[in-house]
């Protein structure tokens, strides 16, 4: 089992350690908490990442344009 830290997994999505703190927060991305160290197992990142796409791969389009939406983007 290897852990990862927040920034190990902001590479990996391309995504800002900022995002990936806020996604586990909320239970969004499988994380755990070792004396108040955000850690994640790289087995359920990565099984979570794929689980995503299997299930649901054109809501990645969705959420983006949605998230442009809200912060005043057009379409």
């Amino acid at each position: 089992m290897k852990l990862l830290t927040v920034d190990d997994v902001a590479r990996i999505l391309q995504a800002k350690p900022s995002t990936i703190y806020a996604w586990s927060e909320q239970g969004l991305i499988p994380s755990i908490k070792i004396h108040g160290l955000r850690r994640f197992i790289e087995d359920e990142v990565l099984s979570w990442l794929k689980d995503l796409h299997q299930n649901n791969p054109q809501r990645y389009n969705v959420d983006i344009q949605t998230r442009s939406l809200k912060k005043g983007g057009r379409k």
